[in-house]
């Protein structure tokens, strides 16, 4: 009768290098989350080339952009809301896919303080000052809550 020996040890040492791999390879993707922003610049050689339609062309088009901007802002919090509820109860390595930066936020104000530019440029020209169609978006943007200073801090 021959007896055969039971290894307890590959099962764990599987679990183990299954798990470091997984641990590597969340570590590896969480380098490729998030992009960098990309804000674009409030003013430009050109700027003095303009006439009253290529201003209002250009402050409608930023306009668009601010929208398409806020979009993508929203879908990336609601992105890192579910991946850090996943990451606390579920599987921890889905925390490294959260993106801890607010590219949008910078670009969105960029495209803004542009469009303050283009405003001025249009009034120094004698141009009507181009209208946003975007202020109840801008009120909603400004009336975020801010973090709170250390001077805020009563004791």
């Amino acid at each position: 009768m021959t007896t055969r020996s039971i290894s307890t040890n590959k099962p764990a040492k599987t679990l183990s290098t299954s798990t470091a791999l997984i641990l590597a390879l969340s570590v590896a993707l969480a380098g490729c989350a998030g992009r960098e922003a990309r804000p674009v610049a409030s003013t430009n050689p050109t700027d003095s080339a303009f006439d009253c339609a290529g201003i209002t062309r250009e402050f409608e088009a930023n306009e668009r952009q601010i929208t398409s901007t806020v979009k993508e802002r929203t879908d990336a919090q609601g992105k890192n809301i579910v991946l850090g509820a996943t990451g606390v109860l579920l599987f921890l390595p889905a925390l490294f896919f959260m993106d801890p930066k607010s590219p949008e936020k910078v670009e969105i104000d960029a495209l803004r303080n542009r469009n303050n530019v283009l405003t001025s440029i249009a009034r120094s020209k004698g141009c009507p000052a181009p209208k946003s169609q975007l202020t109840e978006l801008y009120k909603h943007l400004d009336s975020k809550p801010k973090p709170a200073s250390s001077s805020d801090s009563r004791n």
